[in-house]
């Protein structure tokens, strides 16, 4: 039976359900497509060819007239990117580090009046006018440095330690260095000084979050990453060491062991290594009893065999820790009143400076003292917090070091008053008079308030 043929309509359809389901085919395509028909008992293939009229091109879209300023201005508002507020301890850093320098200034004058009556030509304002400056110029430099990217914050650590070797250097070994009491520890170009001791803290501090971040991973299998840190901070530690600088050459030398901590090397490495700094510590403290340490300077030694023999003696090496805690224990609980102290009068040798604190507890009393520790805790915490939440490790080791900075030098300058530790000169962040401690310690804020500004972008 001879098998019925399809008719021109079918195919048509057929074909143009095939050019509907493959629109990727070019228009020749469509219009070569063959359909064949068998005849029977005939092998020959006769094609028959279907005309498909082309697909017309797209047109192109005309051009959109350029935005008028306002138009362009309303577009930009539509679609930009809503800003993500920072978290709760970003403000509360800041208004702490703004609220601890704004009473900075009243607590440095009020200690500092009688000291400046005396010593700088009776003018009582002296203190107050350069400590009211260092403030200002320390909250602009931290509002500055909190709008540095992290991206650049590790390159401006290593900056910043380069800078610090070499004011160091410059402090000891070169015309520039300035001696204040029998100690070199300032620069002095001009009429201005700065303690590059203090700009080493915080330049470690970032150097060695850069450092530990790389070598934390391999100090599992090895403690030969402890020879490179060494030799990082060895370098500003042994120049800061023979200025003498006894307090900021201990903070050096913690700096290292604290990121560290904070990076997760194995607790292993600290027993191996700071046991024996330990036994060492402890063979030099008794051997300061018969001042026999060349390493110390002779005030120094003077210092420790005094804190080990105790005692009352008023003209002996605890003088100024006695009067320290005379100062406090006058105080009481609710103070004197500002400005009313008695022990700022020629009884405490440095009252706005290394001893303020001894002035601000007999001032305000137990409270007044109790709030302004609970200020320094609340900085300390917001550090911690800031770097708990942040992204990445050289961020997280980054904040902690800012923090136990501030924690380390608060709490030993508060020990040194009270009479738990030996005097050392160790100052109290930005409530201790002197323009280079409290612009590195704002420095170091703006450091971290720089991380949790990216932490909100990246939210």
């Amino acid at each position: 039976m001879k098998p019925q043929e399809s008719t021109v309509a079918t195919r048509s359809r057929f074909e143009r359900h095939k050019v509907a389901a493959h629109p990727h085919e070019t228009t020749l395509h469509a219009q070569t497509r063959t359909r064949v028909s068998p005849r029977h008992g005939d092998h020959d293939f006769k094609p028959e060819l279907e005309l498909v009229p082309p697909v017309a091109a797209p047109q192109a879209e005309p051009e959109a007239a350029p935005l008028s300023p306002a138009e362009n201005k309303k577009f930009k508002k539509l679609v930009a990117v809503p800003k993500v507020p920072c978290a709760p301890c970003h403000w509360g850093l800041l208004v702490a580090a703004l609220l601890l320098s704004a009473i900075s200034v009243p607590l440095v004058y009020s200690a500092s009046t009688a000291i400046a009556l005396d010593q700088h030509g009776g003018d009582p304002n002296f203190f107050l006018s350069r400590q009211l400056m260092n403030v200002l110029l320390g909250i602009v430099m931290m509002v500055v440095v909190s709008r540095v990217e992290t991206s650049k914050v590790r390159g401006f650590a290593w900056a910043l330690y380069c800078a610090a070797v070499v004011g160091l250097l410059l402090t000891k070994f070169s015309p520039l260095g300035f001696s204040m009491g029998n100690v070199e520890r300032w620069v002095k170009i001009g009429p201005l000084t700065f303690q590059f001791s203090e700009l080493a803290k915080i330049a470690l501090i970032g150097v060695m979050a850069d450092y530990w971040k790389w070598s934390a991973r391999r100090s599992r299998v090895t403690m030969r990453p402890w020879g490179g840190a060494a030799l990082i901070a060895g370098i500003p530690f042994v120049l800061t060491f023979i200025q003498p600088h006894l307090s900021a050459a201990l903070v050096l030398a913690v700096i290292p062991f604290v990121v560290a901590f904070c990076a997760g090397v194995p607790g292993a490495h600290f027993k191996k290594i700071l046991v024996p700094i330990v036994v060492l510590g402890a063979v030099t403290i008794g051997m300061c009893k018969t001042h026999s340490v060349p390493f110390l300077a002779p005030y120094q030694q003077d210092r420790i065999a005094a804190k080990l023999a105790g005692g009352d003696d008023d003209q002996g090496g605890n003088y100024q820790q006695l009067q320290g805690e005379r100062a406090i224990t006058r105080g009481g609980a609710k103070g004197v009143g500002l400005g009313a102290s008695l022990y700022k009068q020629g009884h405490l040798p440095a009252p706005h400076t290394d001893f303020i604190f001894a002035v601000i507890a007999e001032e305000t009393g137990l409270w007044g003292s109790a709030l302004l520790i609970g200020l320094y805790g609340a900085i300390v915490f917001f550090c911690f917090q800031i770097g708990h939440s942040s992204h990445t490790d050289f961020q997280r080791l980054l904040c902690s070091g800012v923090g136990a900075l501030w924690a380390i030098q608060a709490l030993g300058n508060i020990g040194v008053v009270s009479g738990v530790l030996p005097v050392t000169g160790m100052p109290l962040p930005v409530l201790t008079y002197g323009g280079s401690g409290l612009w590195c310690a704002l420095l170091g804020v703006g450091l971290v308030l720089s991380v949790s500004r990216a932490h909100c972008k990246e939210n």
